[in-house]
């Protein structure tokens, strides 16, 4: 309430001043109309009234409606003094914005004065002073008009000032519900602060032992239902840190003589992996040896290879050149045969040339001394028969023995030939064996390299696994060395007096029981 009385207050005041700014305009209008003194006379009696409530600091309803009076009048009284003027019908809005302003006091009733006084004063003035109302007489139209506005804007400010009544209200309502939470949240702080300051304490108490080490310490005395979950998650923690740190030393010790025997073996496996490594080393190396050796093999067998070719390439023309040989051979047979042939044909010329010579001496010697030259030519004749008879059997001697030793020499020649053939074919099915050889060593240099790199990798690797094994072991030492840096650390604390082993849970589940 004291919000909405205040906020009436506040437009009282400015109402006021402007009521005395309204009374210095129509002063300013007596000397520019000429109406004398008694408009502003007027005009400073109603605003007198409401002043001096305010001025006395009553801002009651009775103030305010005063206010509501006397707004609409001083529309009323420039009218008055600008009757018959050009501006009459422009000081009618005056009354629309007197009475909008009465919404700054949140009071309808004020509203609802002006609106009555400007409906009474434009109904009595249209009959009995419509000069004084509108430039041209009286016009109940425009009056009703008038009226109709005047109830339209009165409703709407009416509804207007009572929301905003309830606003403010509600306001303050909502201010003075909001004090009453605070100051109960006050209280509750209070009782809150106290509360918290004892589990503050005890918990403080409890953290202390805690932070010495000692598990064995719980929180017996009950918290405020608030903090009861607190001290129970309280006890519950320690719990689980009592089991967590019993379990800790327990797997320490584990973890001790499985870190010892993990360094024990992995050292025996750094030593075999170093061996393993040597050996592998060595492999490697005979085996760049052995490739080596068998590329050098590849290389002489392909050289060996291009040599037989040759040779198989000289053979094949020396088989061309018996097989002309055997040609030539051949048609030296057949001449040959033809000059025997021919001495045959000469021997048979010698044999009639000498029986003609034998039947001419026998006609000689018939012929007595007549036929003497003719007998001695017969003669000679004869003889030359002989001789030819004799040289060509010499020739045909001759012949025979060179076509024998002719028939010899071709059978030699074909032997050759054959031989040749048999030299070629075994020096073709040598290249052939000794490619299949340059093959294979070539196939096996592959081979032998990609085992070479494959036991370069291995040995890379085997170089590799040596280092992890030194850094397993070194992990391992250093695992044993944090081991028993666990177990001094977790040997500061204080464990309750229970065995070790599944006992720890039921020491767990009782604590959170007793919690």
């Amino acid at each position: 309430m004291n919000g909405l009385n205040e906020l009436r207050r506040k437009g009282a005041l400015v109402l006021i001043y402007v009521s005395w700014v309204c009374v210095a305009v129509i002063g300013l209008c007596t000397f520019l109309a000429d109406t004398g003194f008694m408009p502003v006379a007027v005009a400073g009696f109603i605003t007198a009234v409401p002043t001096f409530q305010v001025v006395r600091g009553v801002y009651d309803a009775q103030t305010r409606m005063a206010i509501g009076l006397a707004l609409p009048l001083y529309p009323a009284i420039l009218l008055w003094q600008w009757a018959g003027g050009q501006w009459m019908l422009d000081i009618h809005m005056i009354f629309f914005a007197a009475i909008a302003m009465l919404t700054i006091m949140a009071d309808w009733r004020p509203i609802l004065v002006a609106a009555g006084v400007t409906a009474v004063h434009h109904l009595t003035t249209n009959f009995a002073a419509p000069s004084i109302v509108f430039p041209n007489g009286s016009d109940l139209e425009r009056v009703v008009f008038h009226a109709v506005v005047v109830v339209i804007e009165t409703t709407v400010l009416i509804i207007i000032a009572r929301n905003v009544e309830k606003l403010v209200l509600d306001q303050a309502a909502a201010q003075e519900e909001r004090q009453q939470v605070e100051e109960e949240a006050q209280r509750e702080r209070s009782r809150t602060a106290e509360q918290q300051n004892l589990v503050i304490e005890k918990i403080g108490t409890a953290l202390g032992s805690l932070a010495k080490g000692d598990l064995s310490l719980r929180l017996t005395e009950a918290f405020p239902a608030s903090y009861e979950k607190l001290r129970t998650h309280l006890n519950s923690a320690v719990a689980d840190l009592e089991d967590i740190v019993r379990n800790v030393t327990g797997a320490s010790l584990q973890i001790e003589n499985g870190s010892s025997e993990i360094r024990s073996a992995t050292e025996d496996l750094a030593m075999r992996t170093e061996q393993q490594a040597a050996t592998l080393e060595d492999i490697a190396a005979t085996l760049r040896q052995l490739n080596s050796k068998v590329q050098a093999n590849a290389t002489s067998a392909q050289e060996l290879q291009g040599n037989v070719a040759r040779a198989r390439q000289d053979a094949v023309n020396g088989s061309s050149v018996v097989e002309t040989a055997v040609q030539a051979m051949g048609e030296i047979e057949q001449s040959a045969d033809q000059i025997s042939q021919i001495i045959t044909l000469i021997d048979g010329i010698a044999f009639q040339t000498n029986l003609l010579a034998l039947n001419a001496g026998v006609e000689a010697a018939r012929a007595g001394e007549a036929g003497k030259g003719f007998a001695v030519v017969a003669t000679e004749v004869r003889a030359l028969a002989q001789r030819s008879a004799d040289a060509a059997n010499e020739i045909k001697a001759l012949i025979e023995t060179s076509a024998s030793q002719v028939a010899r020499g071709v059978k030699l020649v074909g032997e050759s030939g054959e031989s040749l053939s048999t030299i070629v074919s075994g020096i073709a099915q040598i290249n052939e064996t000794i490619e299949t050889i340059a093959s294979v060593s070539r196939e096996q240099a592959q081979e032998i390299g990609h085992v070479n790199e494959r036991i370069a990798r291995l040995d890379s690797a085997t170089q590799q696994n040596a280092a992890m094994v030194e850094q397993g072991t070194a992990a391992a030492r250093h695992l044993s060395n944090e081991a028993i840096t666990l177990g001094q650390i977790v040997a500061h604390f204080k464990l309750s007096q229970e065995p070790a082993g599944g006992s720890g849970r039921a020491s767990h589940t009782s604590s959170r029981q007793a919690a």
